[in-house]
């Protein structure tokens, strides 16, 4: 049951006490240079988890980067263009594959027909293969699961027989009182292909503005891009970065680290992370291009004779900060995740960590603008 637990933790990837009791995808929208606009969730753990989503305009058009999981997310970034500008959607920017990301996004999609639909290849496959497949048959049994996660608030312990804190029960208690909010969007969610896709970084003009899109190679996912303007030194990583607690899902640490070191070294005033409050300097990703150094270290000096065991003893702290709800994501949401996610890398299997059926593997089948 445990496995099953944080396996639909990852699928659906309550606020934490003492956050005001906000909508559960109310998002607040901030902007970080001029015709720049940031919303996102003012508390990043509640359940489900909300993506930041960054709105670009130029002179020519407007680009969005992750337009939103939740229908009612899309309708807010929707909304929030219109106030601003009349000019049209051009173009929207899937980071990755993680349907938290992209599965809200119609109500953008329904308004612009003619939006440029990016995203890397790899995403584009795995938004038509096994990966979201499997997030789908995981979201099937919802039920079960939040059934599940309020036994163990009403017993005080969690599946692995650990004592829950009252910080700990009260976190999950929320997040069970918000199922049927969540559960109303689940019909509305829908995964709308990319029209193009991309295996480099490009460079999008939007008419006295240029966006540059970045890839690095593998990180959180095979197809990580991140969201550059060079002119505002504004970035958005989608989740390469995650705060306060990393996602290790499906991620090759190895190359991850290198990956964020190479965002961090780039000229950013401003760093917007999938998920988590806005940073004004790259502090929080030199602590996870560490973090990410020692469990790859560790990975590679391990001897198949037994079971990889990683001591996070010097890094968690810097993530967990004494909350003990902290502490409990950081178990799920990175630690267990991240050991199989590093052996595997080790072994030189890395395929293993966002395996493909074959469908898609070698092509993304792009649908024609609309």
């Amino acid at each position: 049951m445990r496995l099953f637990i944080i396996a639909a933790f990852a699928f659906i990837a309550g606020a934490a006490p003492g956050v005001a009791d906000d909508g559960l995808f109310d998002l607040t929208w901030r902007e970080v240079a001029r015709g720049v606009f940031v919303g996102g969730r003012e508390d990043p753990l509640r359940y489900p988890v909300v993506a930041n989503t960054t709105i670009v305009i130029g002179r020519k058009g407007v680009l969005v980067f992750d337009g939103g999981g939740y229908a009612a997310q899309g309708e807010q970034v929707l909304a929030k263009i219109r106030a601003e500008t009349k000019k049209p959607v051009t173009h929207l920017v899937i980071s990755h594959w993680h349907g938290d990301h992209h599965r809200g996004a119609a109500p953008i999609i329904d308004a612009f027909p003619n939006v440029e639909i990016i995203a890397h290849r790899f995403t584009c496959a795995a938004m038509a293969d096994g990966p979201e497949r499997r997030v789908e048959e995981g979201e099937a049994a919802l039920d079960e699961t939040y059934e599940a996660v309020g036994a163990a608030v009403k017993s005080g312990k969690w599946f692995d027989g650990s004592d829950l804190s009252e910080a700990e029960k009260a976190y999950f208690a929320r997040m069970v009182a918000d199922y049927p909010e969540y559960k109303t969007q689940l019909s509305r969610m829908k995964v709308t292909p990319p029209t193009r896709a991309i295996d480099e970084s490009a460079v999008i003009d939007l008419g006295g503005r240029k966006a540059t899109l970045l890839y690095a190679g593998l990180g959180n996912t095979a197809g990580d891009l991140a969201l550059y303007l060079p002119k505002e030194k504004v970035l958005a990583t989608g989740d390469i970065v995650v705060a306060p607690v990393p996602y290790g899902f499906g991620s090759y640490p190895e190359d991850w680290a290198r990956v964020v070191r190479q965002l961090a070294g780039l000229p950013a005033a401003t760093v917007i992370p999938g998920h988590g409050a806005i940073m004004t300097d790259a502090s929080y990703l030199g602590r996870l291009a560490t973090l990410l150094d020692h469990v790859a270290e560790q990975a590679a000096a391990h001897s198949a004779a037994a079971p990889l065991t990683i001591d996070f003893s010097a890094d968690e702290s810097a993530f967990t900060q004494g909350d003990p709800v902290k502490a409990r994501l950081f178990d799920m949401f990175f630690k267990e995740p991240i050991v199989s996610a590093a052996l595997n890398q080790a072994r030189g299997e890395s395929a293993k960590n966002e395996p493909l059926d074959g469908a898609a593997a070698d092509l993304c089948t792009l649908r024609p603008a609309r």
